[in-house]
């Protein structure tokens, strides 16, 4: 893939440069979750694991850190959403289940 101006290619990380980027990714947000911080922008992000984001930003590209970045803080919410669903429908069932219990002693008195 040829940049807009020129004969300049657009350098393609090569798969050292990939391994690096995800083991460096991995390192930071394994910090980010001992401290209990899910989105990698806040300034709490930046002062608790500050080498590690440095050594992140800087080991991989800019897209792949804004990506990175941004379906981290996404797949944190599908998990608390997704987990708010489960609690609701276990509630309505026991909810449900009391109801045909209520029905079936009413039923049979």
């Amino acid at each position: 893939m040829a940049a807009a101006a020129g004969n300049d290619e657009v350098k393609h990380p090569s798969r050292a440069d990939r391994q690096k980027c995800w083991k460096v990714r991995d390192a930071y947000f394994e910090c980010l979750n001992t401290n209990n911080i899910v989105d990698p922008s806040k300034a709490e992000a930046a002062s608790v694991c500050k080498d590690l984001q440095s050594l992140y930003e800087n080991g991989c590209m800019k897209s792949w850190v804004d990506y990175f970045n941004k379906r981290r803080v996404l797949e944190v919410e599908q998990k608390e959403l997704l987990e708010r669903m489960r609690a609701q429908h276990k509630a309505a069932e026991e909810r449900a289940a009391a109801a045909a219990e209520a029905a079936k002693t009413k039923g049979s008195a």
